[in-house]
């Protein structure tokens, strides 16, 4: 029986799907959202990579998979799938894991597409890759997919993630942020007598685990009893084993687990902890402070938007050098179960506004951005602003103003004058709006009179009630704190010494 697509169908391209023994958090991010979008009654077919033993079709939590190809044979298949298809194709949510699938090529003009960048992989070709496969890899993530995507709506993950789309690729349309849900949301359980940590994710090298796996060592130092949990699977299984077996590390190893284990497992930690040195939003903290679980990290790209420091876990800053005593003032500052049930609480806050149907939400305002766009182009009306979620604040002395500024304004905006200063309040701007403006205002934007105030990264996530509470504090001198609390719990030194 032939396959039909329903009319007005909602297609999500992605690499893979969770089904893939690659799978990630992008392919996690593409299925909740497809299963969310289809219980508001959408039709949606995610269309993907078929790997060994995955069927061709499937229907699955209210949605269609349509598997075609290899990891990179998928692209032209699903190009191919779109063009056969196009009649059906209401929208498209393109996901652009470095490289996108260039959708927007065989679609007609009214379809809007847009574009999911879950981080930017113009470092990670460059460390991965050949370098002339890097060359060509970084070039279709930047100009390539800057000229086919012009002005198209762009949906990322994180603050951080938006700044990079803006300045390293220079894409030149909306961009919105969107992150993911937590599918742990409202899990309780009793954490564990010795300090532990879990960490949930793909065993890969840029995760940076052999780090971890090396502070793990020098933890046990002043610890003995802490204990690391790995779960999931990955490439670098092998030699992270063999690492925690050369340094004497007491890691387990735990492999990938149904998503019942997983999560028992994960609320009994005391810590989750990324060794990552950059990246984007990271949804597996999100769902450890879901779990009641502070997280820490290093101050990197995506990680400094997931953690919010002193409240629900903390950052670092620093080399790799720094991570064990990190982690060890960490586990020790949790120790006190008052401090430990303070920051649980509020991880469990700031998890909770992460939900699966807000991120369906901020992608369907992305699909309606992007097809209002259209409709404005098709009857030639000239953009005059990105459609941000962001707003703006310009102030710019009124002495520099050119005479008749007041007709370049737009409508929506707002502008008001104390006769020395102008000041705008410029909804659905950014920073390269701002330039624009300034330019048609001819004024210069490092200009002495010119000051431009952007919406704050948490004012984007909904942190700012999270960000007024008191920051707590890691404990200082981790010898003597770690040396205290084994002397105060049962078999301790102290106690072992006393038998």
């Amino acid at each position: 029986m032939r396959w039909a697509v329903p009319p007005s169908s909602v297609v999500v391209l992605n690499w893979r799907d969770r089904r893939h023994p690659a799978a990630g958090g992008a392919e996690l991010y593409c299925e909740r959202l497809a299963r969310e979008l289809a219980r508001r009654g959408r039709s949606v077919v995610l269309v993907t990579s078929r790997p060994a033993g995955t069927a061709a079709r499937e229907s699955l939590d209210g949605y269609s998979v349509r598997r075609l190809g290899s990891w990179w044979s998928v692209y032209p298949l699903a190009l191919l799938w779109l063009l056969r298809h196009r009649r059906s194709v209401g929208a498209v949510i393109d996901s652009q894991n470095g490289v996108p699938f260039f959708s927007p090529l065989v679609l007609g003009p009214r379809t809007p597409v847009v574009l999911l960048v879950h981080h930017v992989h113009q470092d990670l070709f460059t460390r991965a890759l050949h370098p002339l496969a890097a060359r060509l890899a970084r070039w279709l993530e930047g100009p390539a997919s800057r000229r086919v995507y012009r002005r198209r709506t762009v949906v990322v993950l994180s603050p951080s993630a938006r700044t990079q789309v803006r300045r390293r690729l220079r894409f030149d349309g909306a961009v919105r942020v969107v992150p993911t849900g937590a599918d742990t949301l409202g899990l309780r359980g009793e954490r564990s007598a010795a300090p532990r940590m879990v960490v949930v994710g793909r065993l890969t090298a840029y995760k940076r685990l052999d780090s971890l796996v090396d502070a793990m060592a020098e933890v046990q130092r002043w610890l003995p009893d802490a204990e690391l949990h790995l779960v999931g699977k990955g490439p670098a299984r092998r030699d992270l084993e063999q690492r925690a077996r050369a340094a004497g590390a007491r890691v387990v190893f735990h492999g990938r687990l149904p998503d019942v284990e997983r999560d028992e497992l994960l609320s009994t930690a005391w810590l989750t902890v990324s060794a990552s040195d950059g990246g984007d939003w990271a949804v597996s903290l999100v769902e450890a402070n879901a779990a009641g679980v502070p997280a820490l990290a290093r101050r990197v790209s995506g990680l400094r938007d997931t953690v919010r420091h002193g409240q629900t876990g903390w950052l670092v800053d620093g080399s790799e050098d720094g991570l064990a005593e990190a982690i060890t003032r960490a586990l020790v500052t949790l120790a006190d179960p008052v401090v430990a049930g303070t920051v649980s609480e509020r991880a469990r806050a700031w998890a909770d506004r992460f939900t699966w149907a807000r991120t369906a939400d901020g992608v369907l305002q992305a699909l309606d951005t992007e097809r209002a766009r259209l409709e404005r182009q098709l009857h030639g009306h000239r953009e005059r602003r990105t459609g941000n979620d962001l707003v703006v604040v310009l102030s710019v002395a009124q002495s520099a103003l050119p005479e008749g500024w007041e007709s370049l304004r737009r409508t929506n905006d707002v502008w008001v004058s104390d006769g020395t200063t102008v000041r705008a309040l410029l909804t659905g701007a950014d920073e390269g709006d701002v330039e624009v403006i300034l330019a048609r205002l001819g004024i210069r934007r490092d200009g002495p009179s010119v000051s431009v105030l952007v919406a704050r990264h948490a004012d984007l996530l909904g942190g700012r009630s999270l960000l007024d509470e008191p920051v707590v504090d890691l404990v200082e001198g981790v010898e003597r704190a770690a040396a205290s609390l084994e002397d105060q719990r049962p078999g301790g030194r102290g106690g072992r010494h006393a038998a």
